[in-house]
């Protein structure tokens, strides 16, 4: 009888586990295949993504054949020993004329913009990488961490409809569909649809790794444990940006205790605050605003862009679909005011009509000069000169 209960009992424990495990691949298949998941998220990343680039490259435009071009002989060695494929070398060639460096350049500025707008990105994007991973593997000293993840990322959005919302190729299928266009990959929609959910979890599982191997790293050293890091941080002077901001807030030990201990909490429990809507909001606005605390009090802008960007992904489709909802009528009214031509007011006529002094020989009201009824008696009447009077010989 034992024996029997306790087959009964091994067989109950692997029918409940072959069905949970059934289960689960359904729905994870569903959520695979089912629709292309975040798909505004990945819109503000590679909106994001555009504007960084093409502002950096602007921004140093000025220096660029020091940083990349014929002036970078320094940091050659390093490109010397890269694991970065030789064939990179064809582009952004220090020995190359100026005006050559110049086109690239510029051609990566043009891409930059492309990518914002949303033009072609199934091309555009793998055209960037290679250009962006060639451009700054000539000078390994110029950039931090933000590079080197929007390098990764780059790889990953290869993969990703990230034109799906807000760009011209959304607005040119649209056109298509509205004019009975098939689409020529529509067979294919399965396997676009399982690379891009496949891509958007490969982002996040980078971006998780990121936070939580920083949160780990942080908590060995004392300085964290104490919640005193901020403080020292501020002290550096290439991250101080703004010293007379960093000293005022350094000066409250309970500020930096709070600021310390809430960027390793934050971090570290980062993938598990995102499971329900209320602490994903929090950890949200808690990350978006140490990215921002980065940015502004320590210089290092272009990072926190980056990751802000990256972090758009977590931030659900109904949210930005009622943040649209809401704005897009206000920049409709806005862009049909720009539009429209203001209309020229209509002249009124001086208060008081024709009780108002006027300047002598002006006349106002009707049959004055210039007024369509003076017109018309002139017209019916010509005037007639006054005869003239012959003067008498020598007055």
């Amino acid at each position: 009888m034992s024996s029997d209960t306790g087959a009964t009992g091994t067989t109950g424990l692997w029918a409940s586990a072959t069905g949970w495990l059934r289960s689960t691949w359904a729905a994870g298949e569903s959520w695979m295949l089912d629709s292309r998941k975040a798909s505004y998220g990945v819109a503000v990343l590679r909106i994001g993504f555009g504007l960084i680039i093409a502002v950096q490259l602007a921004a140093n435009w000025g220096d660029r054949s020091l940083a990349w071009g014929a002036g970078r002989t320094f940091a050659q060695g390093r490109v010397e020993v890269d694991e970065f494929p030789s064939w990179l070398d064809t582009f952004f060639n220090g020995s190359a004329p100026p005006w050559a460096f110049d086109l690239q350049y510029l051609a990566l500025i043009a891409l930059s913009v492309l990518l914002v707008l949303g033009w072609r990105s199934r091309i555009v994007i793998p055209v960037l990488l290679v250009l962006y991973i060639a451009l700054f593997r000539t000078n390994a000293y110029i950039g931090d961490g933000g590079i080197q993840l929007m390098r990764m990322v780059l790889l990953y959005m290869v993969f990703v409809d990230t034109s799906g919302r807000w760009s011209l190729d959304a607005r040119r299928r649209r056109a298509a569909e509205a004019a009975g266009k098939p689409s020529r990959s529509a067979s294919w929609a399965w396997l676009a649809t399982l690379l891009h959910n496949g891509a958007v979890v490969l982002i996040a599982f980078q971006i998780f790794v990121v936070y939580v191997a920083s949160a780990m790293y942080k908590i060995q050293g004392g300085m964290w444990q104490h919640g005193t890091a901020i403080y020292y941080v501020f002290q550096l002077d290439e991250f101080s940006t703004w010293p007379a901001v960093t000293e005022v807030m350094g000066r409250s030990g309970v500020l930096v205790a709070i600021l310390s201990y809430s960027a390793v909490f934050v971090q570290l429990f980062f993938p598990f605050l995102l499971l329900r809507r209320s602490t994903r909001i929090l950890a949200l606005v808690a990350i978006t605003g140490m990215h921002l605390g980065i940015g502004v009090l320590m210089g290092l802008m272009y990072f926190s862009m980056t990751m802000i960007a990256i972090d758009a992904i977590f931030i659900r489709d109904v949210t930005y679909q009622a943040v649209e909802r809401r704005l897009a009528p206000v920049l409709r009214r806005g862009w049909d005011r720009l539009r429209r031509r203001p209309a020229t007011p209509p002249v009124s006529a001086p208060p008081g009509g024709d009780d108002v002094l006027q300047p002598v020989g002006a006349t106002t009201g009707p049959g004055s000069a210039g007024t369509p009824e003076a017109q018309d008696v002139s017209t019916a009447h010509p005037p007639t000169s006054p005869p003239r009077t012959a003067m008498p010989a020598g007055s």
